[in-house]
């Protein structure tokens, strides 16, 4: 297992356990106790975790990482979870898509595809993505092979996106088949979770106004919890996301909780 997977995963329990011992890590990432304590070093040195006499302990973060860096990261991971998303949708159905950084890799995908759909989303990005696809693509009935709306709103100046109550309100003016949300977080026990006040009201609009909730989520958000709960893992149809051995336990509880899991 990567370092890179092996950081995720020790925050991936964190998050959900607050401290856990070095013999369970040892255990639940099949590696020797010398690698764990060089990575609980590496995880110290950069604030993210507290070393205590047996374990480690959470520390709690002030923030989520910048849209930006957020756009680099598991990007391979994102783009196989996309492309399994877009062939799980149906021609003519209306799907809510969010401002995460998936989704946005997800639009990229769908204009590949040309599915006819109609996408509501409040991602400037993604709209604008989309919109590309349009010129010279025509369905079965002549029309657009993808109708692109895009919400107004106050515009995010840390993500291209738009949100508030202009934005809710516009949400309730549509009722979709899919919504589709990339979260910070997804775990049995605490639902789907965001870490942005602002993006847990538009996911919670778009969840309340449509037919079937998804979730695109790369392997690092599987058993993690953020701040804002805006479903229960009861409210959830299906989640897409990564084949990854460090998350078969998240993933089975998901399972048990009727939740389709979608590993790629």
């Amino acid at each position: 297992m990567l370092q890179e997977d092996r950081f995720a995963r020790i925050q991936s329990l964190l998050a959900s356990l607050d401290r856990v011992r070095t013999e369970q890590l040892i255990q639940d990432l099949q590696v020797s106790r010398e690698t764990i304590r060089l990575d609980l070093l590496a995880l110290e040195s950069l604030g993210l975790v507290r070393r205590v006499h047996g374990g480690v302990a959470r520390v709690a973060q002030e923030e989520e990482p910048p849209f930006v860096q957020r756009q680099t990261q598991r990007v391979s991971e994102k783009r196989a979870i996309a492309r399994a998303a877009v062939k799980r949708l149906h021609p003519g159905q209306m799907v809510f898509l969010d401002a995460g950084t998936t989704t946005g890799i997800f639009a990229e995908e769908l204009c590949l595809m040309k599915t006819p759909l109609v996408v509501v989303t409040n991602s400037i990005a993604a709209a604008l993505k989309l919109q590309s696809a349009q010129p010279g693509v025509s369905g079965s009935n002549g029309s657009s092979a993808l109708r692109v709306i895009l919400l107004g709103g106050d515009i995010n100046p840390e993500v291209p996106c738009t949100y508030g109550e202009v934005t809710l309100n516009a949400i309730r003016n549509y009722r979709a088949d899919v919504a589709l949300l990339s979260p910070f977080g997804i775990s049995a026990a605490d639902g789907v979770t965001f870490f942005d006040a602002h993006e847990a009201s538009v996911a919670t609009a778009m969840i309340e106004q449509s037919s079937s909730l998804q979730i695109l989520a790369d392997y690092s958000k599987v058993g993690v919890r953020g701040r804002y709960a805006v479903a229960t893992a009861a409210q959830t149809d299906a989640v897409v996301t990564n084949a990854h051995a460090a998350n078969a336990a998240a993933l089975a509880e998901l399972r048990e909780a009727s939740v389709a899991v979608v590993e790629v």
